[in-house]
């Protein structure tokens, strides 16, 4: 999070329900507001009280939780929680011959947007770079920079995701290349436009991390 927070030093939020006591552990507070929340798709059955989120203004993703449940589920599964000696870490996957990771190119106006999908991409073994809009990622791309996909959004100042994508696909060097579209726009016209102009998929925020990271495994180059 940005800017400075209302309360800058570890805290704990006290919840009383019937004749129980329970905390919740706080290092920062940045203040309150009234928010619409969505429900969260997710492959992955999540704990209770992670059911829903809000997406902010400048694109930001936020789970919200229900800290009674959150409280109860912690309470009845004190091990669940805790990793376990067996628990074997997942390796990358994602290398090329064996070696180097594979790199993409995320294309985004909103530095939250770009920050969260680097972290998404990072954890599962890629090479980011980030670029914020089309005009800076189509020079980095003519100047000589080498990725295995690109993730894009549509609306960018001085070059969108849609010219931008009809600047590659104009470009025998890049008519292969994985261009994934994620954006708000999630209408038809939105989607058919994007295939139209040769985007290898079309996928809307806010995101499902697998969902997303299946889309770049189906469309990854060959070594």
């Amino acid at each position: 999070m940005e800017g400075t927070p209302k309360v800058n030093r570890p805290t704990a939020a006290i919840f009383h329900q019937l004749e129980s006591l329970g905390g919740l552990h706080i290092q920062r507070i940045w203040g309150e507001q009234e928010v619409a929340t969505t429900a969260v798709n997710s492959p992955v059955n999540l704990p209770p009280g992670f059911e829903s989120a809000t997406i902010l203004g400048d694109g930001r993703v936020i789970p919200l939780i229900d800290p009674v449940q959150l409280l109860q589920w912690v309470i009845q599964n004190p091990t669940s929680h805790s990793p376990s000696n067996n628990d074997v870490p997942v390796q990358p996957t994602h290398l090329v011959n064996g070696a180097q990771p594979q790199s993409i190119l995320i294309v985004d106006d909103s530095i939250n947007v770009r920050r969260f999908l680097a972290m998404t991409l990072e954890k599962s073994g890629y090479q980011v770079h980030q670029a914020k809009d089309g005009q800076e990622a189509l020079d980095m791309l003519l100047r000589g920079l080498s990725v295995s996909a690109v993730i894009s959004d549509i609306e960018m100042p001085r070059l969108d995701g849609y010219a931008l994508l009809s600047e590659l696909r104009s470009r025998a060097e890049f008519e292969h290349l994985p261009i994934t579209m994620l954006t708000s726009r999630a209408s038809d016209k939105h989607r058919k436009l994007a295939m139209k102009l040769g985007a290898s998929a079309f996928l809307s925020k806010p995101y499902i991390e697998q969902e997303l990271l299946q889309t770049i495994a189906d469309h990854r180059p060959p070594n």
